[in-house]
């Protein structure tokens, strides 16, 4: 059965106030969405028709940084929103790198409890150079122009301090949203975040679904797959990872469903065009 859904102030983030950048390689209307290839891990780079960037995890190593260089101009050096879903070194250390490399204008996090030496390094740097820090809390909203914008789904309430037993259930969950067109973006988020998404909110079907956690058989239920109804299944993952995903099991559900799916270990990397009256893509070198 489905419950009410949480109701929250809006924390409204407008793009617009941040500090204005313009390059040639901007997509003329909506956003440019690019799935970055750096192995077993995720990094997805954002761009609006303003040239502005939200960097959305960082891989496991500085990989990332010669990835986001080939994209940007050289002397674009600043990254206007960063996101880390969840600390776990494979969508951490690439991050620690931007941070070191590039101006970020605002970092936003959970602020979770997890002994890791990468994470608390992290929240140290952080503090230091970065203008605007924000925990994350369903929802907050950011405002991509071109009737395009970003919201939080999960956490629904803020998670900072807290411990968890299983860190991937507390995953940053996004949704691009162009007119009636959108990407759902899971992070690692495995079943219990599904269930919790389906229990609160009335309507997940998505243009596009990157799946949670690689693509492993701990995320991706039948029920989710069949509430968000995909046209497009993505999954950034390593090739010849030692934790064998994606998960064949997933992978005949998707078969099944007869989902389009592209991989980052067997497809390289993929850049998208999301307005709010199309949607397309091709594969890409980075």
């Amino acid at each position: 059965m489905k419950t009410k859904p949480i109701i929250t102030t809006i924390i409204l983030l407008a793009l617009s106030a941040l500090t204005l950048k313009y390059t040639t390689q901007a997509p003329l209307l909506g956003l440019e969405i690019n799935f970055l290839d750096v192995g077993q891990g995720d990094a997805i780079l954002i761009r609006n028709s303003g040239g502005k960037t939200i960097l959305i995890d960082g891989g496991p190593d500085g990989l990332v940084l010669e990835k986001i260089g080939r994209i940007l101009p050289y002397t674009d050096r600043t990254i206007d929103v960063l996101i880390l879903t969840h600390p776990h070194a494979d969508h951490l250390v690439g991050l620690l790198a931007i941070l070191e490399s590039y101006r970020v204008e605002t970092v936003i996090y959970t602020g979770v409890n997890y002994n890791d030496p990468g994470y608390r390094y992290f929240q140290e740097i952080i503090k230091q150079k970065v203008p605007h820090i924000v925990l994350a809390e369903t929802p907050i909203e950011l405002d991509l122009n071109d009737d395009c914008r970003l919201n939080t789904l999960f956490p629904l309430v803020s998670l900072a301090g807290q411990d968890f037993k299983n860190i991937n259930n507390s995953s940053i969950v996004t949704r691009l949203n162009c007119g009636n067109k959108n990407i759902l973006l899971m992070g690692d988020a495995e079943k219990e975040v599904e269930t919790e998404l389906m229990d609160n909110y009335p309507n997940l079907k998505t243009s596009v679904l990157k799946l949670g956690h690689h693509g492993s058989k701990t995320a991706s239920s039948q029920e989710f797959l069949d509430e968000t109804s995909p046209g497009l299944a993505v999954i950034l993952v390593g090739k010849d990872n030692k934790y064998n995903l994606p998960s064949p099991e997933v992978i005949d559900e998707l078969q099944e469903l007869n989902l389009k799916v592209i991989r980052t270990d067997q497809d390289g990397g993929l850049k998208m065009w999301l307005t709010k009256t199309s949607l397309s893509y091709q594969k890409s070198q980075f």
